[in-house]
């Protein structure tokens, strides 16, 4: 086919004078107008009886096409797509009656210790609370403080147990767990900067035979419910509590594990010297100490730390001399406020030509102030604070400071969780060798699980749950499960829990989807789900086997009876 092009090669350049002539924009608006309304309405006209008919047809044809179609299941959901549908943490049956705290009534002024009767203790400093706006709280608060120990008690909580860290994903394995939050008045306070309650946790865990004279090694993780994840924290300094006791015929065959014992206490030190040496090599960030106001009711004074007037009793290794010079430097007009927990005082002390000064800190806000005279001394308490203009401008210097603070302490916290994965699961191939070796050549030895009483201890500086816990590898997932109770009614689109006797952890996954696997055969497991009724559907079994490889029948789960009424229901339930 053949198609006619016409080329101008080198076309003549018009004239000014032709230009000119064509420059009346006016009359080509009035011509482009004419032409619109000649052409265009009739077409728009057309077009919409055009789109009217066609989406008549189309509904026509939709409606023609769900009559001849019979009835689709709804389309299946990811596993991945249910627990983010989810929220975080999420109590599963949230008509049972309110878990019970314990609960103590603290002077803010002197601090407390409270002795719990598991054998547990909560040891509360001085000053430790704050409000909203980090200023400290004074006067009596209450502490409310509860423990978790077992499976039930995470499954209640409605707290997870997997743990992501370095592109891994864990499951914790638990030692026990306590929550903690104060209230003033019913409104609930923070812990001040600076400040930290010490947690002696008592508890039981469940060894192997050939472990009951080495205390495992455990983390404590913080439950992070804004970032919706567990948050590595530190070391849990676990001990023992009491004498082992020995099953018959253990005894006599404990020389035999001295060897073992021995090197498994070698690959435990040599975890804790590389975990140590890890931390100390990434130094902690110093976090900003934030403004205060001056108030015009209390009297201040104004302290010198950079011409050597002022004595600084330094028991942190310069860094209370350097905290306070780097005050002064960083907040121009900074003064010294006399707090209202002082020592009493003349006034007249100030007209007193004081011949020595001494400061050391008190807390994370406060110092003790030593006015020496050789007839006499004063001592005072006091804290750091400014006036108008200098306050706000050292309020934004403190906002920005403290966002590189927290940007600090993150990629820190970051750094130290994948060397500390690293460094655990080194470990644990090592140990997990050793005891291989061992159970090669004593049968049956690790088969047989025995408590052994505990005290897990750290220092919770945050206000929140705690978890004292090990990583261990996820179990594998496996075939998808078929579950039905004895009524014939099959489960799909639940989440499942599963637990077994040899781990203190509660496993989750969705009924939809893939199973868990790789459960330790001899040992006991509960699977169990919530039924919309908030009813349990329950499975026991003695043989793992059932569940790690399933086939095509489906396992049957026993429905309860009755909806749960108490924490007691549900343990009867749920026992192994």
């Amino acid at each position: 086919m053949s198609k006619n092009y016409q080329f101008i090669i080198n076309p003549r350049i018009p004239s000014r004078e032709e230009i000119r002539k064509h420059k009346d924009f006016s009359q080509l608006l009035a011509q482009h107008r004419q032409g619109r309304a000649l052409k265009v309405r009739p077409l728009r006209r057309a077009l919409y009886i055009s789109s009217a008919a066609a989406a008549v047809l189309l509904l026509l044809f939709a409606g023609l096409q769900y009559l001849q179609q019979p009835d689709s299941p709804p389309k299946a959901v990811s596993a991945a797509a249910h627990f983010a549908s989810q929220p975080f943490v999420s109590p599963p049956l949230p008509d049972l009656p309110k878990p019970a705290f314990a609960n103590f009534r603290v002077n803010t002024a002197v601090g407390g210790v409270y002795n719990y009767p598991s054998g547990s203790r909560v040891t509360v400093p001085a000053a430790a609370f704050a409000d909203d706006y980090g200023r400290l709280v004074e006067g009596e608060v209450d502490v409310f403080f509860r423990e978790m120990f077992d499976y039930v008690d995470f499954f209640l909580a409605g707290l997870p147990m997997q743990y992501d860290s370095a592109g891994q994903s864990y499951q914790l394995e638990s030692a026990g767990m306590v929550e903690l939050y104060a209230e003033q008045d019913g409104r609930p306070v923070k812990l001040a900067e600076g400040k930290a309650i010490d947690v002696e946790l008592a508890s039981e865990i469940l060894l192997p035979g050939h472990e009951l004279f080495a205390p495992p090694s455990f983390n404590v993780y913080f439950l992070d419910t804004l970032g919706e994840q567990w948050r590595y924290q530190d070391i849990n300094q676990m001990a023992f509590l009491g004498d082992p006791v020995v099953p018959k015929g253990e005894a006599d065959a404990e020389a035999d594990k001295t060897e073992l014992l021995n090197a498994l206490k070698e690959i435990e030190q040599r975890k804790v010297n590389r975990l140590s040496s890890v931390a100390n090599s990434i130094p902690k960030p110093v976090k900003p100490l934030r403004p205060e106001p001056a108030s015009p009711e209390r009297p201040t004074l104004e302290l010198n730390f950079l011409d050597g007037s002022v004595a600084i009793e330094d028991t942190e290794g310069g860094e209370t001399e350097k905290e306070l010079q780097q005050l002064q430097q960083m907040y121009e007009g900074v003064i010294w406020q006399i707090t209202e927990d002082s020592p009493a005082y003349d006034p007249r002390a100030f007209g007193v030509e004081w011949e020595s000064v001494r400061i050391r800190p008190v807390n994370g806000r406060d110092y003790e102030l030593a006015l020496v005279h050789p007839q006499n001394s004063l001592t005072l308490k006091v804290s750091p604070v400014l006036y108008g203009e200098d306050y706000q401008k050292a309020l934004n210097r403190y906002s920005m400071e403290l966002q590189a603070y927290e940007a600090a302490l993150n990629e820190r916290a970051a750094q130290l969780e994948e060397e500390i994965t690293e460094i655990e699961t080194i470990a644990a191939a090592e140990r997990q060798a050793r005891l291989s070796a061992y159970e090669q050549e004593n049968k049956g030895a690790m088969a047989q699980l025995l408590s052994r009483k505990v005290v897990n201890r750290f220092r919770a500086d945050k206000l929140g749950v705690w978890n004292c816990s090990q990583p261990a590898v996820n179990l594998p997932r496996g075939q998808r499960l078929k579950l039905e109770d004895q009524y014939g009614q099959t489960y799909d689109s639940q989440t499942v829990y599963l637990v077994d006797r040899a781990h203190n952890t509660i496993y989750r996954f969705y009924a939809g989807g893939e199973a868990l696997s790789g459960l330790q055969d001899g040992t006991s497991a509960v699977l169990w789900l919530v039924t919309p009724e908030q009813k349990l559907a329950v499975l026991k079994t003695t043989d793992p086997r059932r569940i790690n490889q399933p086939k095509d029948e489906a396992l049957q789960l026993r429905l309860t009876g009755e909806r749960p009424k108490s924490e007691a229901e549900v343990r009867q339930m749920l026992e192994y």
